[in-house]
């Protein structure tokens, strides 16, 4: 098992890893002193991305508190946390006590590329683990998109809801063509279609959203 040294890694309770790309000011960054690292194949390697796992308590003892964060007072340890390379992509993972996978990140590019030319002195282990949730979240969009089709799904739902019908209609007519289908057909065509194909087209429809109401605390105030 082998240690690196000074990484940053933004350790999300997501049920989705970010590159670091597209890492936010508002996510908890933390500057990592130390951290064990840990050879798998590409099948595991897949599962603990993709997937929530739970690995064996002999696994967690191996790792316990080796990793080390530096803080404004000094410097910490995390119970259970490590990074997993196939030799192409690293993963850090966090774990509780009975070995769940909770937190993940991915590295920053130059430090990963670093770190995978050091990923072939490690000798390849396998790793006892099940997985106990599959993951089946899309990954094709970016975060900004992500939180756009959330926002427009959240919308859409508060508006039905409220039986505020007429939003329903302006929104489903800037995507799909006018027609007869009732208020229920509607509403229900737009919230699989942002949910399986969002595009420019949703964009647009948030952006319209986004500037009403931006308008609505402008005339408020």
């Amino acid at each position: 098992m082998l240690n690196v040294y000074d990484i940053v890694l933004n350790l999300l309770d997501s049920n989705r890893i970010y590159e670091s790309f597209e890492w936010m000011m508002k996510d908890n960054i933390e500057h990592i002193k130390k951290i064990p690292m840990i050879r798998v194949n590409s099948n595991t390697l897949y599962d603990i991305i993709k997937n929530y796992i739970i690995v064996e308590k002999d696994f967690l003892k191996e790792i316990y508190k080796r990793c080390e964060v530096y803080q404004d007072e000094g410097v910490s340890s995390i119970d259970y946390a490590c990074l997993f390379t196939d030799n192409y992509k690293v993963v850090a993972v966090e774990f509780n006590e009975e070995g769940k996978s909770l937190f993940k990140s991915y590295l920053l590019l130059d430090e990963e590329e670093e770190i995978l030319e050091l990923s072939n002195e490690i000798e390849l282990r396998n790793i006892n683990y099940q997985v106990i949730k599959k993951n089946t979240k899309e990954l094709y969009l970016t975060r900004e998109e992500e939180f756009r089709r959330n926002y427009l799904l959240k919308e859409i739902k508060y508006a039905y809801k409220k039986r505020f019908y007429e939003k329903i209609n302006y929104l489903y007519e800037e995507i799909f063509p006018k027609d007869n289908k009732s208020i229920e057909e509607k509403y229900n065509i737009l919230l699989n279609d942002i949910t399986k194909n969002y595009s420019q087209e949703h964009n647009k429809i948030f952006k319209i959203l986004k500037l009403s109401h931006s308008k609505k605390k402008t005339t408020s105030n």
